[in-house]
């Protein structure tokens, strides 16, 4: 976007200013899951978010538990390879927005981003903010960028990285 601005002595100075990006939340977030999850993406639908829901994630598990009713001694995992969580264990729902707000402010521009936060317990005292990616340069990325959005918010707080599906998969099949 250009904008121009005008010097007490009427020359016009001429900047090129580089658009900040938004990230959205999920509008249910209003209505029952502010216990529970939130999503977010860059995208005001959560297009990404809700596509790789039917087109990665479904067919994953399903792929999981169709090896497992087989009884097959090795398990292929395929997209869960292909899959990363970037974490940060902050201490409440209001951390998990100020590190986004940072994180929008000084790193999103263009970059797309989708994730989520909160926690599957309630009651649970610590909230995590995750973002979601299918690429490790990516995640190299976000996590340098989402260490440096925590630090100022709580220096405390946990910042890594894990392969999405970790805990089922752990569960299930152990290390």
């Amino acid at each position: 976007m250009i904008i121009y601005k005008s010097n007490p002595d009427w020359e016009m100075h001429f900047f090129i200013r580089k658009e900040m990006g938004i990230i959205y939340l999920d509008r249910r977030v209003w209505r029952n899951s502010w216990d529970n999850w939130v999503s977010f993406e860059s995208d005001p639908k959560l297009r990404v978010t809700k596509k790789n829901i039917y087109s990665r994630c479904v067919p994953c598990i399903t792929n999981l538990y169709q090896q497992l009713e087989e009884r097959r001694e090795e398990i292929e995992l395929k997209e869960a390879y292909r899959c990363w969580k970037v974490i940060a264990v902050l201490k409440d729902k209001e951390e998990c927005l100020e590190v986004l707000k940072a994180y929008e402010e000084k790193f999103l521009g263009d970059h797309h981003v989708k994730g989520k936060f909160g926690s599957s317990q309630p009651s649970k005292t610590s909230k995590v903010l995750m973002f979601h990616t299918e690429d490790e340069g990516e995640r190299d990325r976000l996590l340098q960028e989402l260490q440096t959005c925590v630090r100022g918010v709580n220096p405390k707080a946990e910042v890594f990285y894990q392969r999405a599906c970790t805990n089922l998969y752990y569960d299930l099949l152990g290390d």
